[in-house]
């Protein structure tokens, strides 16, 4: 393995290819643009690696001498590592291209590569992989909101995001519309949500359950049938 240079990057391009001089003209092509890379010569090497939880891409060769980069790909999906993928090959035809792609390649680059299209797949690719990693961490942060929910503050408050109304909800659970008004206004608050629109919306990032059932569209003016 190769580590082109010290220090915590905020991002790494990882480099799978078992060609010494491939890789290090691709590491070097990356450097002279300010990104990090780090090279490995076989799949076992970098399954091995210790990857930083930063905005990341691999560029990974079809032909390795311990492996096929297609059955890497799909590994990596199984244990869901989402990892945006550059395949490239020497030796690419239509089965490998379609494969590959279908299975979530960002780009599929034949040898000799071209650098321009490398640079643009690159970019491309660490792009997707920032957006990913933001997408998670706002799913984190509401899931934590909502880990904050009593039991029974969930089952009102997922009710109302399914469109029941406040005395629906108190008719389901058995509870007083009171009751159902002080639960709700505790979820609003806890989920520090501000708006109803807003708190439908995160509750169905979390539970695609109401997802399924929440109606189509429902303004703020149709959820305070009793506030």
């Amino acid at each position: 393995m190769n580590i082109q240079k010290p220090g915590a990057p905020s991002a790494i391009v990882y480099i799978v290819d078992d060609h010494a001089e491939v890789s290090d003209s691709l590491s070097r092509l990356l450097s002279s643009i300010g990104i990090y890379a780090e090279t490995f010569d076989s799949i076992s090497a970098f399954q091995a690696a210790t990857r930083p939880a930063v905005p990341s891409c691999l560029i990974l060769d079809l032909q390795l001498s311990d492996g096929d980069g297609l059955e890497l790909q799909a590994r990596l999906r199984e244990l869901g590592d989402h990892i945006p993928i550059v395949v490239v090959t020497g030796f690419g035809d239509i089965r490998q291209t379609v494969k590959a792609m279908k299975a979530g390649a960002i780009d599929f680059l034949e040898k000799p590569i071209s650098e321009q299209r490398l640079l643009d797949s690159v970019h491309r690719a660490l792009e997707s992989d920032v957006a990913r990693r933001a997408k998670e961490q706002e799913f984190e942060k509401v899931m934590a909101l909502y880990r904050s929910l009593t039991a029974r503050e969930r089952q009102v408050i997922e009710l109302i995001a399914s469109g029941c109304l406040n005395k629906e909800v108190a008719e389901q659970l058995g509870i007083s519309e009171v009751t159902v008004k002080a639960h709700r206004a505790s979820a609003y608050r806890k989920m520090q949500a501000r708006s109803f629109a807003q708190l439908v919306q995160m509750i169905m990032k979390v539970n695609p359950r109401v997802a399924a059932h929440a109606p189509a569209s429902r303004g703020d003016g149709e959820a305070q049938d009793s506030e």
